[in-house]
């Protein structure tokens, strides 16, 4: 039915139906809505946005070019580490990020960092007295120069990255820190005329070492830059892409997200996540269901502004999709006139999977028809979901083998195996 003979409220009603059959439809089996297995998360890291350095509200690029998602990241191999690049002028070339911290409190600040151009690695945070301070060499994976630091390790990684750690205490009166990730040349300049080299550079992470609450140790349901979780299956400590048998990592679902707990179980401050409280067990990896697209909001006015978390509802006026609507959520504050096309980065466009289109239309026709007295109608179009569920879930299983990898425990008395 051509959507210009419906009424304002008929369409409304379909459109609300349509929106809620997504979670039914969505949580009936192994759509694509599932991650790949073993998904890297950062679990109490005090830095906002980790490895999408371009996010200016939260990082300040000092004489760099940053691109984010450049190349494949160490951890899971999803195309999610920025490169830094120096401009030609003469000075410091970094980027840098201020949070909150504790006095008289230890802490461990790391990066995942390899060549581009540049091999040296300028690490350090500030806590407004102090800097702690180490260069590494991410070329042969060297230590170089440290200055107040507690102690500094690298270690070699996958995809040609180090984890490059630095381990510091802050000052009696410090209230917050400057971490710094920046280039050198040579392992003890970093004040320089560029020459449009760096590096890669992904999972900064500043993590506190004692006085250590479980609160810190939470994954939450939404976390900043991630997709937000609906369901999460498991856990683990190694990335299970990478190794045989990883071990398993404990979770408690809670309102606020995932409380990581340790293998003694319980939740026991420092002692419970001492597994934590060192490399290489910050990231986690997770295998989770995403929280279904929305699919309802205003539509799109040139003259509002919007908030991250709104969503509406938007026409194309270019391209090939012109004509084309679709409902988008907003990912940051918006100014007048800042629509999908115009500024694409503050906006993400809700898709409807094809695997689902046919179900969630069967679906929402045959509940419009129990809301018209049509039922023996209703019945037939509510058949012909099941028969469209099928036939994806045979397409998926057949043609996609998805096998979910269970943990199973034997009796206490016996050998714990996992299979």
């Amino acid at each position: 039915m051509p959507t210009s003979r419906l009424t304002t409220e008929t369409a409304q009603s379909i459109n609300d139906l349509f929106n809620a059959n997504v979670r039914q439809i969505w949580g009936a089996g192994n759509w694509p809505d599932l991650t790949g297995w073993g998904e890297a998360r950062f679990v109490g890291n005090s830095l906002t946005y980790p490895n999408d350095l371009s996010k200016t509200a939260n990082w300040t690029a000092n004489n760099v070019l940053v691109f984010a998602n450049n190349i494949s990241n160490p951890a899971d191999n999803r195309v999610t580490a920025s490169k830094i690049l120096e401009n030609i002028t003469f000075t410091e070339h970094n980027v840098t990020q201020v949070v909150t911290a504790f006095g008289a409190t230890m802490y461990q600040a790391s990066v995942y960092a390899r060549p581009a151009g540049r091999n040296y690695l300028y690490l350090a945070v500030n806590d407004g007295t102090t800097t702690f301070s180490t260069f590494f060499n991410v070329q042969t994976g060297n230590v170089g120069t440290q200055a107040n630091v507690q102690s500094a390790n690298v270690q070699q990684c996958a995809n040609g990255f180090f984890l490059c750690t630095i381990v510091y205490q802050t000052g009696a009166n410090a209230t917050s820190q400057t971490y710094k990730a920046g280039i050198s040349t040579d392992g003890s300049t970093i004040t320089y005329d560029g020459d449009v080299k760096g590096l890669y550079l992904w999972g900064n992470l500043i993590v506190q070492q004692n006085n250590v609450s479980p609160q810190q140790f939470i994954l939450p349901w939404d976390q900043t830059g991630e997709a937000e979780i609906d369901v999460l299956f498991q856990a683990w400590v190694d990335s299970p892409a990478m190794i045989t048998y990883p071990r398993g990592q404990g979770f408690v679902v809670t309102r606020d997200g995932f409380q990581m707990i340790s293998s003694a179980g319980g939740f026991m401050g420092t002692n419970g996540y001492v597994s934590y409280n060192t490399n290489p067990a910050n990231p986690i990896y997770i295998y989770y269901r995403r929280v279904p697209y929305n699919y309802s909001g205003d539509e799109y006015s040139a003259t509002a502004t919007y908030v991250a978390g709104q969503y509406i509802y938007f026409t194309r006026t270019t391209g090939a999709s012109t004509g084309t609507s679709d409902y988008y959520k907003c990912l940051a504050t918006t100014t007048a006139g800042q629509d999908p096309e115009d500024t694409p980065s503050k906006w993400e466009i809700q898709p409807v999977p094809e695997m689902i289109s046919q179900p969630l239309i069967w679906q929402t026709y045959g509940d419009w028809l129990i809301q018209d007295g049509q039922a023996d109608k209703a019945a037939q179009a509510y058949g012909i979901v099941e028969a469209k569920k099928n036939e994806e879930w045979d397409r998926i299983q057949r043609q996609m083998p998805d096998s979910f990898q269970m943990t199973v425990s034997t009796h206490v008395t016996s050998q714990s195996r996992s299979w």
